[in-house]
């Protein structure tokens, strides 16, 4: 017998990132018309730049150079987008670099990081392949690669060539690197030291690197290595470029290098972009020029962020029939989204729903309900509530009103209900006598009429989605009911003596959720009270 899913709509795992910060497993997926777009336009600049190279027939010195920028506030998506390109394009070897984790940010640090931003694999690779060149050429006859491999004099069959190499590449045997240069040809000082930086395993160590111009030579170095032994184009990725101005010249200075076939993508907000105006006019002048300008203005909406929750579900789920829940999803999380500002950037929102996913295992819960996403949002926000409900609706139940009640039609058939709940309950406790309903004043059908303590009559009549002009001169003051109380959502506004009352969707929910708990005598003497300051806030009394 098969096992159930530990998680909603038979998800093996949970799919929504755990950390605020992306992991590259996350960042392979990626929602959202705008961060698409502007994937689309950075894989573009890959492909103009590998197109300019191909023209130039595997010129590696061809100083074929781009410069991207990225810029939007906090929590937009820069971050996920940088390293969704890192984790998911084969075609470049890419650096990601956050400048915010760097201390000291010098010229020394900065660069440490470039080098150390690649991938764990990476130098592993180079040494490998560097290694099997070296393998080719000592197995041809060249005397210099033979001797690299540091062969005894018995060793010079290819076989043992073969068996050297593997040595070296595993790390079991030292080469010698007096041969590197003249084994591999014309290698200048950069070259030599780069090879000879990954073959010993030293990548990262940049203490023989002293001045900015060493360090711009060593990545051009590096950009040429990895197009002639991967074939591949180079990416620097620098996220949270700052102000500091060791960070404003070495990022100057990087751009104005010109690396050979290497794109620049560069992470800011739209504050400190404008701060490197004052701070670095002719930086400011070269991020103006960019080969490409991506604001993700706009990622925040919630059409994006509905999307971006959708892709990390559908990414996941192995069920084909998800896609009759999603329009499900996308109203839980509206709610949520419009009520609570909190939630509208999508690092917030994903981590509420990442809390909501575990809660909703434990509760083994075929669908992610309204009470998951609630305890999640309490466990993360406590004390959050409804901004301005009287009756302290819970967030759940909020939730539910506004997706059972979409329509005007439903929310009017509600607040009908509710408030004839509220007036059974006023009589009850006094505040008014006799009560009719479903009445008619004139030619209008009231849902209610009610005498107070003064003997007045008072009709109610609840109107959604329309207005009150085409019932102008019907009613008139002093015919059978001495005040008419119009209850609306269009912020209408009448005339002949009625009271219009425009209640929004806080209201709303508080009438329904009281109606709802009145009908299910539910109702405590703290409702009561609730309940009478609610009746008052609508002027039914």
């Amino acid at each position: 017998m098969s096992m159930r899913s530990p998680y909603p709509y038979g998800l093996e795992q949970n799919p929504f990132p755990s950390s605020p910060t992306p992991t590259m497993h996350d960042a392979r997926v990626l929602g959202g018309r705008r961060h698409r777009e502007a994937r689309d336009a950075i894989v573009s600049c890959i492909n103009d730049l590998y197109s300019k190279l191909d023209a130039k027939k595997g010129n590696f010195d061809a100083r074929d150079f781009r410069l991207v920028t990225v810029v939007q506030d906090i929590g937009s998506g820069k971050t996920h987008l940088a390293l969704h390109i890192k984790s998911t394009r084969d075609d470049v070897v890419c650096s990601y670099v956050d400048l915010s984790t760097i201390s000291p940010k010098n010229m020394h640090g900065l660069f440490s990081s470039i080098l150390r931003g690649f991938d764990p694999g990476y130098v592993e690779h180079l040494r490998s392949l560097i290694v099997d060149v070296l393998k080719r050429k000592a197995v041809e006859g060249n005397r210099h690669a033979r001797k690299f491999f540091r062969p005894s004099l018995l060793s010079f069959f290819n076989s043992s060539i073969e068996r050297l190499a593997d040595d070296v590449v595993k790390g079991r045997r030292e080469p010698d690197l007096r041969y590197l240069s003249n084994a591999l040809n014309t290698l200048d000082e950069y070259e030599l030291l780069a090879l000879k930086k990954i073959l010993e395993n030293r990548f990262t160590d940049v203490s023989d690197l002293r001045s900015l111009e060493d360090m711009l030579a060593f990545l051009a170095v590096i950009a040429r290595i990895n197009q002639r032994f991967l074939g591949k184009v180079t990416m620097i990725e620098i996220d949270e470029f700052d102000s500091n101005m060791d960070s404003i010249e070495f990022v100057k200075a990087v751009i104005n290098a010109h690396l050979p076939s290497t794109v620049v993508l560069l992470i800011t907000t739209p504050s400190v972009y404008d701060s490197v105006r004052g701070l670095s006019a002719s930086l400011f002048d070269r991020l103006e020029k960019a080969n490409y300008k991506i604001d993700l203005v706009g990622s925040s909406t919630f059409d994006e962020i509905a999307d971006i929750v959708l892709e990390y579900i559908r990414q996941n789920v192995k069920d084909l029939r998800f896609s009759m829940h999603e329009s499900d999803i996308v109203s839980k999380i509206r709610v949520v989204y419009d009520e609570f500002m909190e939630f509208r950037n999508i690092r917030s929102l994903l981590n509420i729903l990442y809390h909501a996913m575990e809660i909703a295992a434990r509760r083994s819960d075929d669908l992610l309900s309204e009470e998951a996403i609630e305890e999640a949002i309490r466990q993360a926000y406590p004390g959050l509530r409804v901004r301005g409900s009287i009756m302290n609706v819970p967030i759940a139940e909020y939730m539910r009103i506004r997706r059972e009640h979409s329509t005007n039609d439903a929310l009017e058939d509600g607040v009908k209900q509710a408030v004839k709940n509220l007036l059974a309950l006023m009589q009850e406790h006094g505040k008014i006598s006799r009560v009719e309903y479903d009445t008619a004043i004139n030619s209008i059908s009231a849902d209610a009429v009610y005498t107070d303590p003064s003997m007045r009559r008072t009709g109610v009549t609840v109107i959604f989605g329309r207005d009150y002009a085409s019932m102008k001169g019907i009613y008139h003051e002093g015919v059978e009911v001495d005040r008419l109380v119009v209850l609306n959502n269009t912020g209408s506004s009448g005339s002949n003596g009625a009271t219009f009352v425009s209640i929004d969707k806080c209201r709303i929910a508080d009438l329904i959720y009281f109606s709802q708990r009145y009908s299910k005598k539910e109702i405590t003497d703290i409702d009561v009270e609730k309940a009478l300051l609610l009746a008052r806030s609508i002027l039914l009394y």
